[in-house]
């Protein structure tokens, strides 16, 4: 049995733990808190992680009856008609309420079998097991599920909290480089918002990371998923604090929906979204050049490639006014004004627009 890190989250209604390192899908059966209650499972997955992965994990779990669920890959899935597949076997499968449905996947998978979770018969248990780096270090965390709409990116969803997160790196060894890009899109945003002190261990690790060295990976599965941990036991519901998590994704998701979740996977928006934000705090003032400088350094480090022609400033300016975080119509931004000293700042529609602009000149 190969050694793994623990890091329990605590919130008023529930604990649950975080397990990352190696090893753990197929000690599932052991880590799943009290498998034993669950007499139906569905697993809800792709069909080449259940080749690699699922069969595995289904053995090792006690239930009497078990259901794979498999969806094609990519962020269409995150959407009405998957949900209503999902209730659709669930249903046929006569699933109730005492069942547990796991999700094995990547981002997409964790927040479309999250909110069947949440929604099925009013909700039933959930079991996170993320297997992209995305979603090891971000999106299993926290309990936020949900679906897209054609007009925004996750304008539909719920919380569901889960029973465990088992995040399994050597799931990681096989992720094509991509999606290691994709994921140090949300690492180098808790290198942003994280304490008050340049991410150092980045900037000296990055290289390896993209080559994906997993001791490196390892620990900054780790150090980030203890980050968002943090932020999630003081602010669960998103109602201050936790809007900290969004650095980057105002502009990254207005990205993500004009290139239709496809052109831009969301960490790579999310890289791009954090240049924009660091532009604009450097115009209104809020970030020194020397601090500007280095930022936009590190984030160059991870190339994106985009067609700059798709950047039309004006209609990303309306996506963003769909943004969740619009209160009264206005469109609230987080930026730093260094690592660890953040502000939410109203945003200025002209100001927002020269930033994308500098986008498409490309900065």
């Amino acid at each position: 049995m190969k050694p793994h890190s623990v890091i329990t989250v605590q919130l008023p209604q529930q604990a649950y733990d975080i397990h990352y390192g190696p090893g753990l899908l197929e000690q599932a059966g052991r880590l799943i808190p009290e498998p034993e209650k669950y007499r139906q499972v569905a697993l809800i997955t792709h069909p080449r992680l259940y080749r690699l992965y699922g069969a595995a994990l289904m053995d090792n779990l006690p239930a009497d009856e078990k259901t794979v669920i498999e969806l094609p890959e990519g962020e269409t899935s995150k959407s009405a008609e998957t949900l209503m597949t999902l209730y659709t076997r669930l249903l046929e499968a006569r699933f109730e309420r005492g069942a547990l449905i796991i999700a094995l996947g990547g981002g997409v998978i964790g927040d479309v079998a999250g909110y069947a979770a949440a929604t099925y018969l009013r909700g039933v248990a959930l079991v996170q097991c993320p297997t992209t780096l995305l979603a090891q270090v971000d999106s299993s965390i926290g309990g936020k599920t949900g679906i897209n709409h054609p007009l925004g990116k996750n304008l539909i969803g719920a919380f569901k909290q889960p029973l465990c997160v088992l995040a399994d790196t050597d799931v990681l060894r096989t992720l094509p480089d991509a999606e290691i890009r994709c994921g140090m899109g949300e690492v180098l945003k808790y290198g942003f918002i994280g304490p008050a002190e340049w991410p150092v261990y980045l900037e000296n690790h990055l290289g390896e990371a993209l080559n994906g060295d997993i001791d490196v990976l390892t620990r900054l599965v780790g150090d980030s998923a203890r980050q968002k941990a943090r932020v999630v036991e003081q602010d669960e519901k998103e109602s201050g604090l936790r809007m900290i998590l969004n650095f980057g994704h105002t502009f990254g998701h207005a990205l993500e929906a004009e290139f239709a979740y496809g052109g831009l996977k969301h960490g790579e928006a999310v890289i791009l979204g954090m240049r924009c934000a660091l532009w604009y705090a450097r115009e209104e003032g809020f970030m020194n050049a020397d601090d500007y400088a280095r930022g936009m350094a590190l984030l160059n480090r991870v190339p994106v490639a985009y067609d700059a022609r798709r950047i039309d400033p004006e209609k990303l300016w309306q996506r963003m006014l769909l943004d969740k975080k619009v209160k009264g119509g206005a469109v609230r931004l987080i930026l730093v004004d260094k690592p660890g000293v953040w502000r939410l700042h109203p945003a200025d529609p002209q100001r927002v627009k020269m930033a994308f602009e500098s986008l498409r000149a490309g900065i």
